[in-house]
């Protein structure tokens, strides 16, 4: 298919959020100490859902907390995408405690799955504290959405990967997500840093008026986003 004939993406299409509730987002590692992670999540959550969600449906998967001894299997599909769905998202995040391991390929692979029953355009927005550890190959997943589901883009957005006691970082792989569709990676260590990141993808970002394909054929470092 020509580039000019592919699915247009635009503002309106679907959004499916991929949300890290595991056990390290009650860390409170910051200057100033409490509140926790997942608790500046919420804060900057709620600056940016009301607007989104009077413009495009969303979505909600958490990956973490639930009933499987083997906590990488909670991951749970909370929401399909729904139409004004930020009161929705914001009850289901106030009522998220931290737990169990980060089972991010797997969560995003699920709202991909969900998200192409469709035929148009969609995004995934995956927020996670830390990288993949179930075992997941971010990476391959990512090249089976390239080929297979090219009306999906996914944007990464990391959140405290640095944290004040950590050696050096280490390469966050799962970036591999955003580059190989087209997508953003944005980093972000504070409340207001998040919420600008959430703004960019859960709303409107420049990068929407380029198909995927388009996208992954320009400079990635030209497109993804670091908020530092």
């Amino acid at each position: 298919m020509a580039v000019e004939d592919e699915p247009k993406p635009s503002c309106l299409d679907d959004v499916m959020l991929v949300f890290d509730a595991s056990g390290s987002m009650a860390a409170t590692d910051f200057p100033e100490g409490a509140p926790s992670r997942l608790d500046r999540v919420r804060q900057a959550l709620f600056q940016v859902l009301p607007a989104v969600a009077r413009s495009r449906r969303l979505g909600l998967i958490v990956y973490g907390p639930g009933g499987n001894f083997d906590t990488c299997r909670n991951v749970d599909l909370r929401l399909a995408p729904t139409a004004d769905a930020g009161d929705l998202i914001m009850k289901e995040v106030e009522g998220l405690r931290p737990q169990g391991r980060t089972a991010l390929t797997t969560s995003v692979r699920q709202a991909a799955d969900l998200l192409q029953q469709g035929a148009r355009p969609a995004v995934i927005v995956a927020l996670t504290d830390g990288q993949d550890t179930c075992g997941g190959d971010a990476c391959r997943l990512a090249e089976e959405l390239r080929s297979q589901h090219p009306a999906i883009t996914v944007h990464v957005i990391g959140y405290r990967l640095t944290p004040m006691t950590a050696p050096a970082p280490t390469p966050f792989v799962e970036r591999c997500l955003a580059d190989a569709t087209g997508g953003i990676f944005a980093t972000a260590e504070t409340s207001e840093q998040l919420a600008s990141a959430l703004s960019e993808t859960l709303g409107c970002p420049a990068t929407t008026l380029l198909t995927p394909q388009t996208r992954a054929r320009l400079s990635l470092h030209h497109w993804a986003l670091t908020f530092r």
